[in-house]
């Protein structure tokens, strides 16, 4: 809609008392991860775009699965890169034979995955490219290329669905005189996705890691996009290799309808870990740097770091922070 008028400004607001909350819950923690926190029956619209929950159920298992949560563990949890999504789809494809050893040995690496999308992963690699292949495969012949799946999570819900419905009319071809059903299309997107890895990393698939796919590249709000090489090159800083991926507590997202479809479109750009208990104990970290000057130290030194689920302690005692201090900046009028 047009932000720059005032046509679609608010009409109200939900009143204070009527606002979604939870108040001393009894599990002792309140976990969300852009999924829905009402339930249909809630009478005022909140948003049509909710995660499909599989990030807040991921930190929901991994915090129940613990007596004592700790500092340390909870970075665990930020860095987590679990892909619930995959565990949906993939066993109707690892029912199925492949008479081309290449591909039955891909599946068999997608057979022992532990489903972690980490950047020196070769099964994640081959998910991401049969995923955005059985996307391709089923939609593109009958949805309007401005519709193209983009593999975001409303595209993963909508693939559960349809599994589960294997004759569906969506899984035909129509580019074809045959009518495909779902185990045809599976098969072909492993394929597909195959071959797409091996045009893009080379033919020795025990090379493919998910971080030569996945790389994050940031680029300088104003001149990052400039179209002038020379000058994005002094702004811009990467691509660096990235774990995680979209619906995932490491939410590194991707869109595989863009020309680098693996390349990531959104990130947490901040993690931070408070310890209530003890403050010093505290930690956090951001995606680049502290400064924008581009030729400065730290303009990017926290890239290694961000993308490592490393942190930099947060400092609250004054003696601690004139110790760490490395320079002092005055300001004079």
């Amino acid at each position: 809609m047009p932000g720059w008028t005032d046509d679609y400004e608010w009409t109200g607001y939900i009143p204070f008392d009527q606002l979604p909350y939870s108040f001393n819950p009894p599990q002792g923690y309140i976990a969300t991860a852009n999924n829905a926190v009402v339930g249909p029956d809630y009478p005022h619209m909140i948003s049509l775009d909710w995660d499909p929950g599989y990030r807040a159920q991921r930190i929901v298992d991994l915090i129940e699965s613990q007596d004592k949560i700790s500092p340390e563990y909870i970075q665990q949890i930020q860095g987590d890169d679990m892909n619930l999504g995959a565990q949906a789809v993939l066993p109707y494809l690892l029912a199925l034979s492949f008479d081309d050893p290449k591909l039955a040995k891909a599946a068999d690496a997608l057979r022992n995955w532990d489903f972690q999308m980490q950047m020196d992963s070769q099964p994640a690699a081959i998910y991401a490219a049969f995923f955005n292949a059985l996307l391709t495969d089923t939609f593109r012949d009958q949805v309007p290329e401005k519709y193209w799946p983009s593999g975001g999570p409303q595209n993963w819900v909508t693939v559960r669905a349809l599994l589960t419905e294997p004759d569906n009319d969506w899984w035909d071809d129509t580019a074809t005189p045959a009518v495909e059903a779902r185990d045809d299309i599976l098969q072909r997107a492993l394929a597909d996705g195959y071959a797409a890895l091996a045009d893009q990393l080379g033919s020795n698939a025990d090379k493919w890691t998910w971080g030569a796919l996945h790389t994050s590249t940031f680029r300088n709000q104003t001149l990052g996009k400039s179209g002038v090489a020379p000058i994005e090159a002094v702004f811009n800083r990467g691509p660096y290799a990235a774990a995680g991926g979209t619906s995932i507590v490491n939410a590194t997202s991707f869109n595989v309808t863009k020309d680098d479809p693996y390349a990531v479109t959104s990130i947490p750009s901040m993690r931070m870990i408070v310890d209530l208990g003890h403050l010093a104990n505290s930690r956090t970290i951001f995606s680049t740097g502290q400064s924008g000057h581009a030729y400065h130290p730290h303009y990017v030194d926290m890239a290694d770091l961000w993308r490592n689920i490393q942190y930099h302690p947060m400092l609250w005692n004054r003696p601690d922070i004139e110790t760490a201090a490395e320079a002092h900046l005055t300001l004079r009028p």
